[in-house]
């Protein structure tokens, strides 16, 4: 995306710096794919240097409007205000682990592998307000949700519970 370009006021950004050397350089700039004014994309993030095949980054919008619902849901429908949204970026890690030809080029490009939603998303529930990643799992915090469940998989629909606050947890299959 074009850095200098301000048209959406607070939606957010992430710069990605690598040290080599002992010289840091900036190596990528990550918007968010359905970027929207006063989103706040990379309010909180997540690094994970993961496995040979590369690095996991997390990116927390906590208001992002969406109200989409679990992995890879409508994005464009913006009818629950700062629900919140979180965004898994993945870049390969250049390790070849199989046989390929020299000249196949192998990408180090950041690119958005999943857009993750609540699973019970409503208004004002600031999901990405915090986010961890430890290899294969997301954890994340929703500070401002309603629910008035208690322990692990309540009732997350019973929104009598004013910013109770919820931790969402993934797990990514193979």
């Amino acid at each position: 995306g074009d850095q200098l370009n301000d048209d959406a006021p607070n939606s957010g950004a992430v710069y990605v710096f690598e040290r080599t050397d002992g010289m840091w350089s900036q190596k990528a700039y990550l918007k968010a794919s359905n970027t929207g004014v006063g989103d706040s994309f990379g309010r909180s993030v997540a690094l994970s240097s993961g496995d040979l095949s590369g690095i996991t980054l997390a990116v927390g919008a906590h208001f992002e409007d969406s109200s989409a619902r679990g992995i890879n849901g409508d994005q464009f429908d913006n009818s629950a205000d700062d629900s919140g949204a979180v965004y898994v970026f993945r870049r390969p890690s250049g390790i070849v682990t199989q046989t390929i030809p020299p000249s196949t080029p192998i990408s180090r490009e950041w690119k958005q592998q999943i857009y993750v939603k609540a699973s019970n998303t409503g208004k004002d529930d600031g999901f990405g307000t915090s986010v961890a990643l430890s290899n294969d799992t997301l954890v994340v915090a929703a500070t401002g949700e309603d629910s008035n469940a208690t322990g692990i998989n309540g009732d997350q629909f019973d929104n009598s519970v004013e910013d109770s606050g919820a931790v969402y947890v993934y797990h990514a299959t193979k």
